[in-house]
């Protein structure tokens, strides 16, 4: 367990790196084997949040390569579904979310709007959710 454990970070430290080289190839790469690695029944993001991964993933929104993209997309919508919404919101994914909603690519207008309905509660849901006061 322990042994899988350390395995497990080293993976994601050396993807990690890797998403943040210089390298187009070595990213995509890296990126694709995150998000393929998130189809995982056993994956948890713990490790990934721990290493500060959510910023890294984050910031290849702003990329022009459509793999990275749909791949960093791919993370965020895992991450989210895990129950791990805070750590998104912490490090400010909805804001980058919102100056790619409006992209030129169907794909990537779906997986953010799949992404944003996983980190912002409908007002409705909100409403309900609410203990009623009590006079």
């Amino acid at each position: 367990m322990v042994e899988n454990l350390r395995i497990e970070q080293d993976l994601v430290e050396d993807l990690l790196v890797r998403l943040s080289q210089k390298s187009k190839k070595g990213r995509e790469g890296a990126i694709e084997a995150l998000a393929v690695s998130t189809e995982d029944d056993d994956w948890r993001p713990d490790e990934l949040i721990a290493q500060g991964g959510i910023k890294i993933v984050r910031d290849l929104l702003k990329e022009k390569n459509l793999h990275i993209v749909l791949s960093a997309l791919n993370i965020i919508i895992a991450i989210a579904a895990s129950g791990k919404e805070e750590a998104l919101i912490d490090e400010g994914v909805i804001a980058c979310l919102d100056t790619i909603q409006d992209d030129k690519n169907p794909a990537i207008q779906k997986k953010v709007r799949e992404a944003l309905a996983l980190l912002q509660p409908e007002v409705e849901d909100v409403v309900t959710a609410k203990p009623q006061d009590e006079y």
